[in-house]
């Protein structure tokens, strides 16, 4: 959401959303007991979710066999070495700067917001 928001925070967007899809991956995979299991689950579930964005016959997108986020993190679950983007310490502090930042910049707004509406409203604005 706060990549969304902020525009700092944008190119962290995409490594945040795999590290987050691998964190579930996990998760599923200690739930099933079976790592294969998962990994096919999530192949399967890549599989069918391409086939409802076909069109007429016509893929929208055609996805490569060997790239891409799912087949990373089937290779992941299945222990292959596969490269994956890393979000550094500094990137988790950097995003956590931003948070507070905008936390604080919300609530000075906040607090001008109600201070102009009493000033509006004639009454003194308190401090």
């Amino acid at each position: 959401m706060a990549a969304l928001c902020h525009p700092a925070l944008r190119s962290l967007r995409a490594p945040m959303g795999y590290a987050l899809e691998r964190c579930a991956d996990e998760a599923a995979a200690v739930a099933v007991g079976d790592r294969r299991v998962a990994a096919r689950a999530i192949g399967r579930a890549a599989l069918a979710a391409r086939a409802a964005e076909e069109v007429e016959g016509r893929p929208r997108v055609a996805l490569a066999a060997t790239a891409g986020r799912v087949p990373r993190r089937i290779a992941a679950l299945l222990g292959r070495a596969t490269p994956r983007p890393r979000v550094g310490r500094a990137a988790a502090a950097a995003l956590l700067a931003c948070l507070a930042l905008s936390g604080a910049a919300a609530l000075d707004a906040t607090h001008d917001l109600h201070s102009s509406i009493e000033v509006a409203q004639g009454e003194s604005p308190q401090h």
